[in-house]
């Protein structure tokens, strides 16, 4: 294993990593300069609107952040930080690269069984894993457009209810196979999971609430998943 960790952390893989991280930076900036060019040409909102989506954007990603990176630290234990950096980087998702870097490397990762060409393997089953991703995008964002425009004319509510209710819909499924699954159905009945969902949940209602009683708190709605994150991961890791 350590001389697959001294491969995995090579100043070779560092440069490779910063060059996939780099690109994923500028496509980041372009898309943020298309989206400037054309709220400028067709006037869609106003440059307080964009401030704002901005801001609340930037904030709605510490939160999750703080969950990506606690994966991620124990991700780099098993196959390094350049190769986690470059993965993490495009995907977003450890806990995902978790698992595939796990039956890449035959479940050797991070045990002394981690042989050099494992390491290839893990990396090649990380990479073809998360590609779905990014076809998915290639694909179909360029159609989205075309899509909301005919499900507007059909009915103008039904993406008004699509916006509120899909993110519902994923983060119950999602909090509900953690739950169930890794809570309740096991061996030895866990409580972490449930106690950190409905800490998570209460820590927003506390939120709301206190902007309800008091305006020029209004603020802290912007930070409400970032709250409910950190603190449903406190919770969580206190109960494990």
């Amino acid at each position: 294993m350590k001389e697959t960790l001294q491969i995995a952390n090579s100043p070779m893989m560092w440069i490779l990593a910063l060059i996939i991280v780099t690109n994923v930076i500028v496509q980041s900036i372009i898309f943020y300069r298309l989206a400037i060019k054309h709220i400028r040409e067709t006037s869609l909102i106003s440059s307080t609107q964009v401030k704002k989506a901005f801001k609340i954007g930037f904030i709605g990603t510490i939160g999750p952040a703080f969950a990506v990176f606690a994966v991620a630290v124990a991700l780099i234990a098993q196959i390094g930080g350049p190769l986690t950096l470059a993965r993490v980087g495009i995907i977003g998702s450890a806990a995902f690269e978790m698992i595939a870097a796990q039956i890449g490397s035959g479940g050797t990762a991070g045990t002394p069984e981690f042989a050099p060409h494992m390491l290839s393997a893990a990396a090649w089953v990380m990479t073809l894993g998360g590609s779905g991703w990014l076809i998915v995008v290639f694909f179909a964002t360029k159609h989205i457009d075309k899509l909301q425009e005919t499900v507007k004319k059909a009915n103008p509510l039904t993406i008004t209810y699509m916006s509120v209710f899909a993110p519902f819909i994923i983060f119950f499924t999602l909090g509900y196979k953690e739950v169930v699954n890794k809570g309740i159905l096991m061996e030895e009945i866990n409580i972490a999971p449930l106690a950190a969902t409905i800490v998570g949940a209460l820590s927003v209602v506390i939120v709301n609430k206190i902007v309800e009683k008091d305006s020029s708190k209004k603020w802290l709605k912007d930070w409400a998943m970032g709250f409910a994150v950190i603190s449903a991961m406190v919770v969580g890791t206190i109960l494990r």
